[in-house]
């Protein structure tokens, strides 16, 4: 018998598991780091440069002092010096053949500091490290044999070495971490010694190991490994784990570790230095440890003997938190795991990769077209297959090597989890050693005796796999229900009780014949299977069940067979089934089944014949000549009318060959009639549905994005006609202003309202406006602009406008804007016109439906008439009208214009220490210091969701809009994330810096870094006029203090290749593709700026209290601030003009427009203030 893998009795077999089982136990730090520093020379290295592994030889006292500095730091567990101690890696050195030797030396070494320095309160443990190699097995860099043979022989030094366990770190692909744990458990056989495995993978700022696994499909299969501690390290800080740390606290049985990099690190003359200090680790680790049970703490990649000094200090008589002692077994891919219990309904198998029961399939496979199978796999996973059935078996054919043909390219590619369908012992080893997630054997049964399924069951706890359990034993296959139970229970015993695997790794197929034969002793057939099914699962607690469903309905005419086995299953369902092997996309729902259809169905299944009547025939009867049902498309649309048709795709943004229904209708209209009269009814629709908030801005853009596709198709057919249109848009963003999305999505809507927009752009002068709209006669000027500087100009634009005696009617719209300015402040200045507040794309579009006369104007409406005296203001949702007069913008500045630069006392302290920059003056990060992917982990993701992308609540249910944001709206922010870290469409950008300074009543006054003397600039903030009074200068220490202060300025863009692809997008008319890309680009470079000022804290030692979670950081749950211009502290941009000199803006491609805008557009500055009680204020602030 073979005991079950006990993580808990294990703790009292193996010293360094009982240790962590009595207190937190701490690894040591970065040993590269400290190498590093160590300053070592060629001749150190034999002449090998890089091979660390031989200084074990070369420089021993080099690595026993490194040993003893971590000891010495409060480590209990230092790593040996073996990161790259496998022999492929060490032959690119030429030494290959001394990897058992350097690899026993170094745990020699390791053993002998780490037992003098043992005492009997506090043993110390070495772990042999065990690194990922240089080669990726999943991709092919190597075979699985020839890694496999590497970590066997890996493992054996290490472990003749003395190591306490091994340490199979930093992996990066999840075949590579099963066959490094089964080639350890190898070795420790042959040396015939057992030591305790440690795992930790590496999760990068994808979210995701280098191939491709997320956290939930690594935790899958090392649950079904021997392996006695799962945890992380390398890639990222604290910061970015906090994910993958909470999955692991919630999900996994076995002891969690947690070795973070020093955060990332910067380049400082050619040196990585890293800003995570370490008070600031500690503090993540502490809370690691009692919020989600983590059990060994240490460091990775730029972590020192102080970062290990202050972890242990902070983790001393910690008690980590409860832990899961149960985990479900679940199935994993490459990619993603897959629960065997699924939220909708039973685990579906795709059966269709099948040689035995596809045709298709098996002729693909005969033809070796694997670009054809893998597309049939594909399609299984898209019609909603959770997991894929797998079979090559063919008569004299390779079952292996026809089996790897597919697999090897389909674990890459294919999204689903794979069951080996063999029954050949070699075909099934074959597969699991090439599959790197966590596959099911289908199957494991006793026609053969027990021989076979013990030697299965080896193979299953090996690989870490499940079993599909046939009901056969040597008499065949059992047929009544309790003979079922009784060969589930033989199979139970062996694999649970002799193999020691878990019974929840058992799904039981009861099997069943065909019941349409007409075979007598088969009539009942599926009535036993599914009294079979309820027996098994009440007897056998913890196992599931599955049935090969079209086995009921073999013999069948294609719809004859798609009724039974739909009907079929909804029973096995009832009876307990959990799973079935089917075509997922030929199963009806059975409420959409005639009540007359579903009930000669049963009668069949349960065979209930009387005198005069076989359900057999009459259900053959029924059916003959009847087609399926495809199910999964929905209704067809071909049974619309082709006005129907159209109007729905534009609804629905389907623009997929919608040409064949435009020529369809031209038979029945012109193409200005299906315009007009079709399309545009559509849009009509989209509109209200937009306005009842039913529809968000996304699937709009869709709309439009069908509208203007079947306009293009339409436009060749029709002669043009000036004037066709409904009428003349001519749309800007004003002077200075950079910023275009709101003018694009205005245009957008309109446009394809059938309205002509002359868009002109960005940083439009007003002279360029006016010609335009006078040239195309229009019927309305469209102004955007996004800062509160842009209002003023347009305020500028309608002064010149009524100085001339214009009258075309305005819209204003923008970021900036509200209701009331518009209708009081714009309207003022606009005597000879009248201006209309824009809030959205589609008041653009009602505004202009009134004044060209498509709908009639309301009182309160975009056009209609208001009493003088009266203003209209924006309510949420609807309008009210208030007869009280609002003070203008420009009233109320000017009355509060002496209490802006009068000076009055705060009442704020000085702050107790001033912190010491690392360097003085402006500074550019290289490219390669900013990961897209960290930086992207920053992004506010309520702002991007709700106002970049503009998904809404709407109407619905907080639950339901979490769940749309969840199944919808993460994965599309997922996969625009790995799409621009791809194409490079996002270039991250930084310059900043630290100067001293000093406050001089409002002013903040810059000097020189060289003498700390001369004034370089100087800030005027505004002072609030009432309430605190606060001003930014209030921060600093004041000029009398006699003392010097630091303040930090920075400048990020994502580059002018942002702006580029934004254009881009827009003229080819991607709109929905435009709005998600822009939003993005936008919330990266507030993303950016975010991320930077938690690496100026880092650098100035304040960040040890900054929030763990990165969501607590946008509430500014940190020490100090990061203040913009333009915003509510310091209002005046016009400030951008002495802030861009001193950082030297240009050695990053960033400029300011005529009105002090940031160009590119996705670009945002900030000044940096450490002081303590730092933070947001509104200087406009009255009471």
């Amino acid at each position: 018998m073979t005991p079950r893998f006990d993580p808990l009795a294990r703790k009292q077999q193996f010293p360094i598991l009982k240790a962590l089982s009595e207190r937190v136990l701490v690894f040591d730090g970065g040993m590269g780091t400290q190498i590093h520093a160590a300053n070592l020379t060629l001749d150190d290295f034999n002449g090998l440069e890089g091979c660390n592994e031989l200084l074990v030889e070369t420089r021993p006292d080099v690595i026993e002092a490194i040993h003893e500095r971590y000891y010495n730091a409060g480590a209990d567990v230092v790593e040996t010096n073996t990161f790259g101690g496998m022999s492929y890696v060490l032959d690119e050195f030429d030494i290959g053949h001394r990897a058992f030797e350097l690899n026993e030396m170094a745990a020699k070494l390791a053993r002998r500091v780490a037992d003098r320095m043992s005492t009997a309160d506090k043993p110390r443990f070495v772990a042999g490290s065990m690194g990922p190699g240089t080669k990726l097995v999943t991709i092919g860099h190597i075979t699985t044999d020839e890694l496999f043979t590497s970590y066997k022989e890996y493992a054996k030094g290490l472990i003749a070495g003395g190591v306490d366990c091994l340490n199979i770190e930093t992996c990066q692909d999840i075949l590579q971490v099963k066959l490094a744990i089964i080639a350890s458990r190898d070795a420790m056989e042959e040396l015939g010694k057992e030591v305790p495995i440690f795992c930790t993978v590496t999760i990068e700022t994808t979210g995701t190991m280098l191939v491709g696994s997320d956290i939930a499909a690594a935790v899958t299969v090392l649950e079904a490994l021997p392996v006695d501690v799962i945890g992380l390290n390398c890639a990222t800080g604290p910061d970015l784990m906090q994910e993958s740390v909470r999955h692991l606290g919630k999900t996994t049985t076995r002891s969690i570790m947690v070795m973070p990099n020093a955060g990332l690190p910067r380049n400082v003359g050619g040196n990585a230095v890293y800003d995570l200090t370490p008070k600031e680790l500690a503090t993540f680790q502490a809370r690691f440890v009692e919020d989600h049970g983590i059990a060994v703490v240490g460091g990775c990649c730029g972590t020192t003997p102080e970062h290990v000094q202050a972890m242990a200090e902070a983790v001393k008589g910690l008690v980590p938190a409860a832990r899961p002692t149960f985990y479900e077994p679940q199935l994993a891919s490459l990619f993603h795991a897959t629960p065997l219990d699924q939220e909708t309904g039973p685990l579906i198998v795709g059966e269709r990769t099948n040689a035995n029961g596809s045709k298709k399939f098996r002729q693909l496979m005969l033809d070796g077209d694997v670009e054809g199978m893998l597309h049939m796999a594909k399609e299984q996973v898209k019609e909603g297959s959770h997991v894929l059935d797998i079979c090559s078996a063919y008569v004299g054919r390779d079952e292996a090597a026809d089996m790897l043909l597919l697999l090897q390219p389909m674990v890459q590619q294919v999204t689903a989890p794979v069951m080996i369908d063999s029954t050949q012992i070699d075909v099934v080893e074959k597969a699991l050693h090439a599959v790197p997630g966590r596959a099911i054997i289908n199957s494991i049964n006793l026609e053969d005796g027990q021989g076979k399924a013990d030697a299965l069951c080896k193979l299953a706890r090996r690989y870490g796999a499940m079993f599909v359990a046939l009901t056969i034993d040597e008499d065949g296959m059992a047929k009544t229900a309790e003979d079922k139970l009784r060969v589930a229970k033989r199979l139970y015993d062996i694999v649970v009780n002799r193999h020691g695997m878990n019974p929840g790794d058992l799904i039981f197929d009861p099997l069943t014949f065909t019941i349409g034969s007409g075979d007598e002793a088969s009539r009942d057939a599926g009535e036993q299977t599914l009294k079979g099914i309820k027996l098994i699962k009440e007897n056998l607690p913890g196992v599931r069940t599955i049935l090969g469903l079209s086995n009921i309905s073999f013999g069948l005419d294609p719809y004859p067979r798609q009724i039974l086995n739909s009907v079929y299953m909804a029973e096995a369902i009832k009876h307990g089934l959990d799973s079935a092997i089917v075509h997922a996309s030929k199963i009806i729902p059975t409420h959409k089944l005639d009540e007359d259809d579903k009930q000669v169905t049963l009668d069949l299944i349960y065979d209930r014949r009387t005198e005069g009547y076989d359900p057999l025939f009459k259900f053959i009867e029924r059916f003959t000549g009847a087609k399926r049902i495809e199910m999964g498309g929905g209704q067809d649309e071909m049974e619309l009318s082709v006005e129907e048709r159209l109007k729905k795709r534009i609804i629905d943004g389907n623009k997929i060959n919608i040409a064949k229904h435009l020529d369809e209708a031209r038979e029945k209209y012109t193409p200005l009639e299906i315009i007009n009269d079709i399309l545009l009814g559509g849009m009509k629709v989209v509109g209200e549905l937009f306005g009842a908030g039913e529809m968000q801005l996304p699937f709009v853009l869709q709309s439009a994005e069908a509208m203007k596709a079947a306009v293009a198709h339409l436009e060749q057919f029709m002669e043009k006609v000036e004037g066709d249109e409904k009428g003349v848009m001519v749309l800007a963003t004003v002077r200075g202003d950079v910023h275009d999305i709101g003018k694009n999505l205005v245009d957008i809507v309109v446009s394809n309202n059938g309205y002509k927009v002359i868009n002109l752009g960005i940083k439009v002068p007003a002279e360029l406006i006016l010609e335009a709209a006078k040239e195309h006669n229009a019927d309305a000027i469209g102004m955007s602009g996004l800062l509160v500087k842009s209002t003023v100009v347009m305020k500028e634009n309608l002064e010149l406008m009524s100085s001339r005696g214009i009258s075309t009617p305005v819209i204003c719209g923008g970021a900036a804007l509200n209701r009331a300015y518009v209708e009081q402040d714009l309207s003022s200045a606009y005597t000879s016109g009248k201006v209309f507040y824009g809030k959205d794309a589609f008041s653009g579009l009602y505004v202009m439906d009134e004044l060209t006369g498509q709908t009639e104007p309301k009182s309160g409406s975009a056009t209609g008439p208001v009493a003088d005296g009266v203003s209209v203001v924006d309510d949420g949702p609807n309008k009210r009208i208030t007869s009280h007069r609002r003070m203008t913008r420009a009233e109320k500045d000017e009355m509060l214009k002496h209490a802006f630069t009068e000076y009055a006392d705060s009442g704020v302290e000085p702050a107790a220490v001033i912190p010491e920059p690392p360097f003085w003056g402006p500074s550019v990060v290289t490219p390669e210091e900013l990961d897209l992917g960290t930086v992207l982990q920053y992004v506010n993701k309520k702002a991007l969701y709700r106002l970049q992308w503009q998904y809404k609540q709407g109407k619905r249910e907080q639950a339901a809009y979490d769940k749309f944001i969840e199944q919808t709206v993460d994965p599309r922010f997922r996969e625009l994330v790995k799409q621009v870290r791809g194409d490079k469409s996002l270039e991250p950008r930084v310059v900043y810096g630290y100067w001293p300074c000093y406050s001089d009543r409002n002013a903040l006054v810059i000097l020189d870094p060289k003498d700390r003397k001369t004034e370089l600039t100087r800030f005027e903030f505004p002072r609030q006029p009432g309430g605190r009074r606060m001003c930014l200068s209030d921060f600093f220490r004041k000029k009398e203090s006699g003392e010097l202060d630091v303040v930090g300025f920075s400048l990020v863009t994502m580059g002018a290749v942002a702006t580029t692809e934004s254009e881009r997008l827009f003229r080819e008319n991607r709109y929905d593709e435009y709005l998600h890309f822009h939003g993005l680009s936008v919330e990266g470079a507030e993303a950016l700026a975010e991320y930077w000022h938690k690496r100026m804290r880092q650098q100035l030692d304040i960040a040890s209290d900054d929030a763990p979670d990165i969501n607590d950081l946008f509430k500014q749950k940190y020490q100090g601030s990061r203040y913009s211009f333009g915003y509510p502290a310091c209002p005046n941009i016009e400030d951008q003009d002495k802030l861009l000199p001193l950082l030297e803006a240009s050695r990053i491609g960033v400029s300011l427009s005529e009105e002090f805008q940031l160009d590119p557009e996705q670009s945002t500055s900030a000044v940096i203030c450490h002081h303590p009680d730092a933070k947001y204020f509104n200087v406009s602030v009255t009471r």
